[in-house]
């Protein structure tokens, strides 16, 4: 596990879906102080206990990559050999960004696909 924490990033609040508390996915939480953090993180439900984006998992995930920093965030995904990169629809240039494209270049080197979400829209990149 990596020696990092959140900080200011609360990108997760807003990117993810939490089915315990029924927000859909690119929507603030309503427990979200934004840029602070969780309100109710001691009562949070399990999907957000479980839930860690690789930045914070790994340090060799430049700071530039801070999800806070490029609008996206990447995570696990349930198909094998592939992961999700979720970017804010509310910020339609991180997509074509050069970080957010350099991100997707160095998760290519791990991963054979990257599914990208944004919103309603969604892509699929193979190497």
């Amino acid at each position: 596990m990596a020696d990092r924490n959140c900080g200011e990033c609360t990108l997760c609040c807003k990117l993810m879906g939490v089915p315990e508390l029924k927000k859909p996915s690119a929507k603030w939480c309503v427990s979200c102080d934004q840029g602070k953090g969780c309100t109710v993180y001691e009562e949070r439900p399990q999907s957000c206990r479980n839930f860690q984006c690789f930045w914070l998992m790994d340090e060799n995930f430049p700071d530039e990559f801070r999800p806070d920093r490029i609008h996206a965030l990447a995570a696990f995904n349930d198909t094998k050999d592939s992961c999700v990169l979720h970017v804010d629809p509310a910020k339609p240039r991180a997509m074509s960004s050069p970080p957010v494209n350099a991100l997707i270049d160095a998760l290519l080197k791990s991963y054979a696909k990257v599914f990208v979400l944004s919103g309603k829209e969604s892509a699929l990149i193979q190497r």
